[in-house]
Order: C-alpha cells, then sequence, then structure tokens
C-alpha cells in the first residue's frame, strides 16, 4: 500500500490532464490560457472575476466552460494544483507551516484542510508514509 494517497491524488490529476478537449476552440483556448495562468500563478491569490477577464469570458461562462472541459471548477482545480505543490515540497523534506504559504494557502490549517479532503490524509501523514516509502 505505498503511498496510496499520493497515487489515488496523482491518477485524479492524470485523469483531469488527459480529458479529450476537442469543444469548441476558441472555449478550449480561453480555458487553456485559464489553466495556464493558474499553474504559473497558484502562489497568488487568484479570482474567478480576474481569472474571466484574462481570458476575455463572463466569470459565468467560464466556470461552466472550465468545468464541463476540465471536469472541476475553476477553484477546485486552483486547490489541485496547489495540493501536487505541497506533496513535491512535503516530499523534498519542506515542513507544512512553510510549505502552506509557498504554495498559495492561507495558513497551515488551511493547506491541511484541503489536503485532507483531496488526499484523504493529512499533510503529516502524507510526509509519514513518503518518508516511510
Amino acid at each position: 500500500m505505498e503511498n496510496q494517497a499520493r497515487l489515488s491524488f496523482n491518477e485524479q490529476w492524470l485523469q483531469i490532464e488527459s480529458l479529450s478537449l476537442h469543444e469548441n476552440g476558441s472555449a478550449f483556448q480561453a480555458i487553456a490560457q485559464a489553466k495556464a495562468h493558474i499553474e504559473q500563478h497558484y502562489k497568488e491569490s487568484i479570482n474567478l472575476d480576474s481569472l474571466a477577464d484574462l481570458v476575455g469570458l463572463t466569470r459565468f461562462s467560464l466556470a461552466k466552460q472550465f468545468r464541463q472541459l476540465v471536469g472541476v471548477s475553476p477553484y477546485q482545480y486552483v486547490c489541485r494544483v496547489r495540493i501536487r505543490n505541497a506533496q513535491s515540497l512535503i516530499e523534498q523534506g519542506e515542513r507544512p507551516t512553510e510549505i502552506a504559504g509557498a504554495v498559495g494557502f492561507f495558513d497551515q490549517s488551511h493547506l491541511a484542510k484541503h489536503f485532507k479532503r483531496l488526499c484523504g490524509i493529512t499533510p503529516s501523514q502524507y510526509r509519514e508514509r513518503f518518508c516511510k516509502a
């Protein structure tokens, strides 16, 4: 049962990344641009209005098209990007107290809440399991 939480989360991540996005070309481009922005700026505060302005859609249209094409809401995607990066930092030996701010969460409890929701375990439990593997 090696790194089950890591594998489960990574499987979910790959499902999101490998979706066949052959919808309307302009919608795909807007969502691809939104995803790229999130990937590059996940450490910063990202809100739906500024993301929608960036890609030239209304917030409603962005939220709807993002969910249709990616499978999760923009907010959920931001959280997943942050957690994926938090996992990497944990694996490198960083502490959850340092990681929270480094990946864009307000504090350690915010990180722990989202980490547990997405991975099923806390960052500390993840570290224990990862370090034993």
